[in-house]
């Protein structure tokens, strides 16, 4: 250990190598003092009453619990939106939709030159007087849609699950001092 004195309150601080170009609080003033570098700390009188700890390096500060508590709650948060993407992907795949309406146009272009022109008349004075808007979309429509909430539901919770792994990490690396 290393007798370092702090600029405020001229306190000594034993400090060890492995706080080399970190900084530490001065426990008597409770500043921040900046540790010199590993050869600038060799200079410095060494604490010949502490023990030297040559085999312990501890490469990074601790975290907070709040830090802590944060990094862990945003994994569990992103672990349940991959699941809820997981099952939505899922549902998605398992829906069959092989209609589409480029087929179905297809298949009433087939169908109409094979009517004989009173029920093509017939339809044509219904659709004049409902409308063209149908109650209720096609069945294949509503095949369509369901199957694309499902892969929106998925998307989105994709999405969620990366930006919160993404806060995870930099939550986590945050507060945290690499030894120089």
């Amino acid at each position: 250990m290393y007798q370092l004195s702090c600029p405020h309150c001229q306190n000594v601080i034993p400090v060890t190598p492995s706080q080399a170009g970190d900084s530490v609080l001065c426990p008597s003033c409770e500043q921040s003092v900046a540790v010199p570098r590993l050869g600038e700390l060799k200079q410095l009188p060494r604490d010949e009453s502490q023990p030297s700890d040559t085999g312990q390096h501890t490469p990074y500060n601790e975290a907070s619990f709040a830090q802590t508590f944060g990094t862990v709650a945003l994994g569990l948060i992103c672990t349940a939106s991959l699941l809820i993407a997981a099952y939505c992907g899922i549902r998605w795949a398992l829906i069959d939709a092989p209609v589409t309406t480029e087929i179905h146009l297809q298949e009433v272009r087939e169908v109409y030159p094979t009517r004989n022109p009173a029920e093509l008349l017939r339809e044509y004075e219904q659709m004049e007087e409902a409308g063209l808007e149908l109650p209720v979309p096609y069945g294949y429509k509503r095949v369509q849609n369901l199957k694309q909430g499902w892969g929106q539901n998925a998307t989105i919770a994709g999405g969620v699950a990366i930006l919160t792994l993404i806060g995870a990490i930099i939550f986590a690396s945050s507060g945290r001092s690499r030894r120089q």
